[in-house]
């Protein structure tokens, strides 16, 4: 049995030990959480935290 009553599947971030349950939330976390580099939108300049709020930006900013 893993942390919290644990899912084996569950994933350890290296940086701050947070416990995600997917290798997806993982990814999002470490975007968030210890990406200090912005995205930016090259039509309007606009910052974002990960690539899909660019990604979803993109589709509406002309």
């Amino acid at each position: 049995m893993g942390l919290f009553g644990g899912n084996k599947n569950e994933l350890k971030c290296k940086k701050c030990g947070t416990i995600l349950s997917d290798s997806e939330r993982l990814k999002r976390h470490q975007e968030v959480a210890h990406n200090k580099k912005k995205e930016k939108c090259r039509v309007c300049g606009t910052e974002f935290n990960t690539q899909e709020d660019l990604r979803k930006h993109k589709k509406n900013c002309k």
